[in-house]
């Protein structure tokens, strides 16, 4: 499909929204006209993208916004003159400092546990939602979504827990608990 019919006037509102946004964006005091231009533009955008391609259209729209934005930013960022003083030089506790320990089973535990254990914790929970879902009358193939959708969800939010607390007596427990709650239906299998 090339950029034919209502496309070609999308592209050029979706481009004109982020200049006429970045023109606003720029000035000193905030001005809501040219603030409600700019996404009124994008919105027409869409439209005109959707009217002419569904939603493969409003992505190239969206795709062309992307890139003015880009260029927009990128030239913004160019003029900016330098900072007045230098970035910190603070590391947020990766490496040791000077002649710190490695602490190596410290990180060795931690990645076993956010990695491994966090992963067989959230296979466990979509199987506990898989079961509840057949419970609740989902046919199996919705049942399986869920588990599948589950599963990287709460990986990814075992995972940001387990690293953002300290003390590994929490972690222990936050990962006992989930495993607790899913031991019923894992213990009884996926099938209803």
């Amino acid at each position: 499909m090339t950029l034919a019919g209502s496309m070609v006037p999308g592209v050029a509102a979706a481009v004109g929204g982020v200049v006429v946004l970045r023109l606003s964006w720029g000035r000193s005091a905030r001005n809501s006209v040219l603030n409600l231009i700019g996404w009124g533009m994008l919105a027409i955008a869409a439209v005109l993208a959707w009217i002419e391609a569904g939603a493969w259209g409003t992505s190239i729209a969206a795709l062309f916004a992307m890139g003015a934005a880009l260029l927009a930013l990128g030239f913004a960022a160019w003029r900016s003159p330098p900072a007045r003083r230098t970035a910190s030089n603070r590391r947020a506790r990766m490496l040791p400092e000077g002649g710190e320990p490695l602490r190596i089973m410290q990180r060795i535990v931690t990645f076993l546990l956010v990695v491994v254990v966090a992963m067989v914790a959230a296979i466990a929970f979509a199987i506990t939602v898989r079961r509840v879902a057949l419970f609740m009358g989902a046919s199996e193939a919705n049942a399986n979504v869920l588990a599948l959708f589950a599963t990287p969800l709460m990986w990814a939010m075992l995972a940001f827990v387990l690293l953002m607390t300290r003390k590994r007596t929490r972690q222990f427990a936050l990962l006992s608990g989930v495993l607790v709650l899913a031991l019923p239906a894992t213990l009884a299998g996926a099938a209803p």
